[in-house]
């Protein structure tokens, strides 16, 4: 009977003896996963340094729209001019060589839209100027009052290349748009 004792209490004592070097373990494999981690944010933020200098000279923001809109398109898209800037809504309406219109906003369809319905409704006065001003702000998005005939593409960082968020704000500088790094961009094709 001492005997069985004796080998339970020994392997009760292992089992303690294991768990207390497996949490060491645990812990000191914590603190190494830490500084990798560190480590890769420190070469992603050198990366990103080294891309952004002289990013807003050299980057095309034509192509650079183009390409991003093609790459979710089955035709690729070729843009040819800046037809307006609409800063209200940090948006940009381009025209295609298609003839195509493509408006590029950091904000989504809804909104767009919502927008669109405030011209609509500001285009209902009675002044002559304020009619004129009505007509040169037309809809972004159509005629369509609920978006119809608009083909939404969404571009992600997460779903494209790490520097999209530093490239997209230097495009936003070249047009005279303000759009603070974003993480997505709408593009709205209307046909």
């Amino acid at each position: 009977m001492t005997f069985e004792l004796s080998t339970l209490l020994l392997v009760l004592l292992l089992a303690v003896i294991l768990a207390v070097y497996n949490q060491r373990q645990a812990s000191a494999l914590r603190g190494v996963e830490r500084l990798v981690q560190d480590f890769v944010a420190m070469q992603i933020r050198d990366r990103r340094t080294r891309h952004i200098e002289g990013l807003a000279t050299r980057i095309d923001p034509l192509d650079w729209l183009a390409r991003q809109v093609s790459a979710e398109l089955e035709q690729p898209v070729s843009i040819s001019e800046v037809m307006r800037v609409v800063p209200e809504i940090r948006a940009v309406e381009l025209r295609a060589s298609s003839g195509q219109r493509v408006i590029v906003s950091t904000l989504p369809k809804s909104d767009i839209l919502r927008f669109d319905h405030r011209l609509r409704a500001a285009g209902k006065q009675k002044n002559a100027a304020e009619r004129v001003a009505s007509f040169a702000s037309r809809p972004l998005l159509g005629k369509s009052r609920w978006g119809w005939g608009v083909q939404t593409i969404e571009r992600v960082m997460s779903q494209t290349q790490e520097f999209f968020d530093l490239e997209a704000e230097a495009v936003a500088e070249r047009l005279g748009l303000k759009w603070d790094k974003p993480s997505r961009l709408w593009f709205h094709v209307v046909k």
